[in-house]
């Protein structure tokens, strides 16, 4: 596709973006992590002041470190890294700064809009956005530092895929109802084991049991079936 025409519509109006922030309150530090360079540079190119911009790696370990050095208001990072993943990111980054804005680019061959909601992602956008004169990415990062939640049309899209679970497959026990509650509000399988005092073991056999009854093999995909199907109704509304 020839996109030498249209130049003009992906030049970013770098004021605009700066206002936005600075009357959003939100601390004015960012850290980007992305797997591709290029990514990298077509994002920090949206940004009037690169001072502002405490971080810029491609690795899931990388970006937790600079994240927590800078106290940073902002996470921008790709659902895949170079090493590590961007789910895990953002769940680990949320868990030391509990009030970091996230918005997460998704740009695997199957992405889980979803899970990135589940995890704590408060924008979530397609790559292919980025290069979209209707600036979904701006309007992603404006709604992020305001607290609200953005989901771009590419990726409000996948939620609308059939569903592969059906209600008789659900019928799941009060216990394991209370274990997927926890296993939704991100607890560890010690946290709940301390929490409802039952042993590790008890809680994984539990989890097996959920994840056969949702049809799915890991936790990370059962987060995301069971948060897609609560967002489609959010969406539909």
């Amino acid at each position: 596709m020839d996109f030498t025409d249209r130049l003009k519509d992906y030049e970013p109006n770098r004021r605009m973006v700066a206002s936005w922030f600075v009357s959003s309150g939100m601390r004015l530090s960012f850290v980007i992590a992305m797997k591709s360079h290029l990514g990298l540079v077509a994002i920090m190119r949206s940004f009037t002041v690169p001072s502002r911009i405490k971080g810029v790696v491609t690795t899931e370990e990388e970006a937790l470190q600079r994240v927590l050095q800078s106290n940073a208001g902002m996470l921008i990072c790709t659902d895949e890294m170079k090493d590590g993943d961007g789910f895990s990111l953002i769940r680990r980054a949320i868990k030391l700064i509990p009030d970091l804005k996230v918005v997460m680019i998704m740009t695997s061959p199957h992405p889980n809009v979803s899970l990135a909601i589940a995890n704590g992602a408060t924008g979530v956008v397609y790559e292919e956005d980025l290069m979209e004169p209707e600036m979904e990415m701006m309007q992603a990062l404006l709604a992020a530092a305001n607290g609200r939640k953005y989901v771009s049309n590419r990726a409000r899209k996948s939620l609308n895929t059939p569903e592969i679970i059906t209600e008789e497959q659900m019928s799941l026990t009060p216990r394991e109802k209370e274990i997927l509650q926890l296993l939704l509000n991100g607890r560890s399988d010690k946290e709940i084991s301390t929490q409802l005092g039952i042993s590790i073991e008890t809680v994984k056999d539990y989890g097996k049991s959920i994840r056969i009854k949702y049809n799915v093999k890991t936790r990370f995909e059962l987060i995301g079936v069971v948060l897609g199907r609560s967002l489609k109704r959010v969406f539909q509304e």
